[in-house]
């Protein structure tokens, strides 16, 4: 978000409208890709767009900008835990979100320094590596019709080709690289000139059916709006308007590093991939800007699972950099690739901090609230949104339309809203 996009404080209207068809929560990656399905299925859907702070300012306006198919290394898992039917769907879709992204793109032209970028899951520890190794076995006996080649590379090319200095193997494969905050600031300039109304600055306080004419009223800070249907693109703050979903996503603050290259390490071409690193404390990632785009040669670090402090679960506050969490972002490239290859450290840029949502079993809920017609939910990506929520934006806008025996075709069970009621 730096620098902030001219549609950051926008208002279509100076007023709120005092109805619509449509009222949309939320203008990240969930809410503008909601908003660009709708209006692509019905023209004259004029949806009404609320956003509590500026555009895209939430968690996708602050990831790491990686959009690649990683969970195929939970595939194992899910067919245990859901049979291998969702298993299969669960992966399909990740892998079809992902081209549809890049589709995205394209066909709109949207500048958002996207480019393509060989990616790496690198394991240090030898039950991961196993654990990674027999989820490709597992994949390939079941048959999956992957769209997504992955090279297994040994302990020796690990260290030597990709110079990770404690690595026991890796899983390549292809993946890309973007600045989500440009692509949902483009998505919504791309629905405004179709008829959105972008309102942002604009909390919502409380959505409630009238239970008589079954219209939804959202109160906000600047006025109420009635809705024929409210749809929840609110991650990890969905329970302050949703408080039945409390207890199934867990806010959680994520930590993000910019650092100038080590002094060895610069232009070396291992930079041009893209890695996760399975250590048994905290999962370490990384992307290095390309020349060819803002901040070039910037080192981009975040860290997942990081066992870390208890402070960064249930916490709203996406303000506070936390000192352990900095320390270890700020210095990981030396425990990743060794002092001697990363050379004298380069400064730090910027840090910050998002909150994602958790889901209770790794799994969005996407489907309209029981019991409670014309309110929506897309919620809880589990901080994997950029993989997952353009296309369960669309099987939410197929719900809503009515179109579900075609969504229930390919959408996984285990994404549906019902499951945990």
């Amino acid at each position: 978000q730096t620098p902030t996009h001219p549609l950051s404080d926008h208002r279509t209207t100076p007023s709120l409208p005092a109805s619509a068809k449509y009222v949309i929560i939320g203008s990240g990656i969930t809410g503008a890709s909601l908003a660009h399905k709708l209006l692509l299925s019905d023209p004259s859907s004029a949806p009404l767009l609320l956003e509590a702070r500026q555009a895209s300012s939430g968690a996708t306006g602050r990831n790491g900008g990686h959009c690649r198919p990683g969970d195929y290394l939970e595939f194992q898992h899910n067919v245990a835990r859901i049979g291998v039917e969702d298993a299969l769907r669960v992966e399909n879709l990740e892998e079809t979100n992902v081209r549809a992204v890049k589709a995205l793109v394209e066909e709109y032209g949207i500048e958002c320094d996207f480019r393509a970028k060989e990616t790496l899951d690198v394991f240090v520890v030898p039950k991961l590596w196993e654990e990674a190794k027999t989820a490709l076995k597992v994949r390939e006996e079941v048959g999956v019709p992957s769209l997504t080649e992955h090279r297994v590379w040994s302990e020796k090319e690990t260290r030597e080709e990709l110079l990770f200095q404690d690595g026991i193997g890796a899983i390549s494969f292809p993946g890309y690289v973007l600045s989500p905050y440009k692509l949902v600031c483009a998505l919504l300039e791309m629905s405004l000139k179709k008829g959105l109304n972008l309102q942002t600055n604009t909390p919502v306080l409380e959505v409630k059916q009238d239970p008589e004419s079954k219209l939804w009223t959202v109160r906000t800070d600047r006025g109420e709006i009635k809705a024929e249907k409210v749809i929840l693109a609110t991650n990890a703050y969905t329970a302050a308007l949703y408080p039945q979903i409390s207890g199934f996503i867990t806010p959680k603050r994520g930590q993000m590093a910019t650092v100038r290259p080590g002094s060895n390490i610069a232009g070396n071409p291992v930079l041009k991939r893209t890695a996760a690193v399975y250590y048994p404390r905290g999962c370490p990632y990384y992307q290095s800007r390309s020349d060819d785009v803002s901040g070039a040669g910037d080192v981009v670090f975040g860290v997942g699972s990081f066992g870390g402090p208890e402070q960064a679960f249930n916490t709203f506050d996406d303000t506070v950099i936390h000192p352990d969490v900095s320390e270890y972002l700020t210095n990981v490239a030396t425990t990743i690739f060794g002092e001697e290859t990363w050379g004298e450290k380069g400064a730090v840029v910027q840090e910050w901090t998002g909150i994602m949502g958790y889901s209770a079993d790794r799994h969005p809920y996407v489907g309209e609230a029981p019991g409670q017609k014309g309110l929506w939910i897309c919620a809880g990506f589990h901080g994997h949104g950029m993989a997952l929520t353009f296309k369960s934006a669309e099987a939410l806008v197929g719900l809503i339309e009515g179109k579900e025996k075609e969504v229930d075709e390919w959408l996984p069970k285990c994404y549906k809203l019902s499951r945990i009621f």
